[in-house]
């Protein structure tokens, strides 16, 4: 019966959150310049004596030159991946980035990660191609983090990736101490892009989930696996979701369909119809659009 219920902790896996390119927020392309490249210098004062001056300033130009266009090449790329998030085409981001996989940019490899995770939100993939697809995510968005710690969408997906990697690879004890690593980087996340509204909405679901989870459940997980298991309140995870919507009203169909089942938690009816009622009212564009209005629809006939 826990092990059951642990598994419903892996709150990215029963959430099918990375497909959040159907919340709609505007994408902030944040490309990370490269570093200056020293342009080789050595033997330049012994040129003239050679008559290849000219040579060779025309070389290290046309090096300049090639190096700039790579740039302008990546950043196209780049926001041409973005607008394919938008579409829901993760196989083409894939084809698209895929050839820059291996040049150390932290701009790349988080947006692989990403569409590599969503395309593995397939229902119809199979077990090894959906484990394929989350351990070359997880290792990609490992080697970005190690490049560079200060980006928030490389922290937010460090959080979704570690999560759905410690599922499928690691047993129950190693998953739940990944829970505060999981929740140290949303934090980072949020602290580096305060004003994205998902991340909250992210946090606030792992607090519902944990404050979702029995006293005697929570008493029996830790002796069974000799941890503790992390513990937050629905009143946490009502705050978060509160404060995504004053962000962005209505950004998410799911943020709205928590609200009222967090409500619905803390016997706050009148609330919690409000915003179920909201969900089923939502433009239905996505298959999570269209899971949400169901879930909202069960809950408003069962319970009120």
């Amino acid at each position: 019966m826990f092990r059951n219920r642990v598994k419903h902790i892996s709150w990215f896996v029963y959430e099918s959150f990375a497909r959040t390119v159907g919340y709609r927020q505007p994408h902030r392309l944040a490309v990370k310049p490269s570093p200056n490249i020293r342009l080789p210098v050595a033997l330049s004062l012994a040129l003239p004596f050679f008559s290849s001056k000219n040579t060779s300033l025309t070389k290290v130009n046309e090096h300049d030159l090639d190096v700039d266009n790579e740039k302008v090449v990546l950043q196209q790329k780049l926001i041409e991946a973005d607008q394919l998030f938008l579409a829901n085409k993760y196989e083409d981001v894939v084809r698209l980035l895929v050839d820059y996989k291996d040049k150390n940019d932290v701009q790349v490899l988080w947006r692989l990660s990403k569409a590599e995770y969503n395309m593995s939100l397939d229902e119809n993939i199979s077990k090894e191609k959906k484990k394929s697809l989350i351990s070359s995510a997880h290792e990609s968005i490992i080697k970005a983090l190690n490049i560079d710690s200060n980006i928030s969408e490389v922290h937010k997906w460090a959080a979704v990736l570690i999560d759905a990697y410690s599922n499928i690879n690691l047993g129950i004890k190693e998953q739940l101490l990944k829970l505060e690593t999981v929740k140290f980087h949303l934090q980072m996340a949020l602290e580096l892009n305060p004003k994205d509204p998902l991340i909250r909405y992210m946090i606030g679901y792992w607090c519902y989930n944990l404050a979702d989870i029995s006293w005697f459940r929570r008493k029996l997980g830790s002796i069974i696996f000799g941890t503790e298991i992390p513990e937050s309140t629905y009143e946490e995870a009502l705050e978060y979701f509160r404060e995504a919507e004053s962000i962005q009203p209505k950004f998410y169909c799911k943020n709205l369909l928590m609200l009222g089942k967090t409500f619905l938690k803390m016997d706050n009816k009148f609330s919690a119809e409000y915003y179920l009622k909201l969900v089923t009212q939502y433009p239905v564009k996505t298959v999570e659009d269209h899971q949400a209005k169901i879930e909202a629809e069960k809950i408003l006939k069962s319970s009120f």
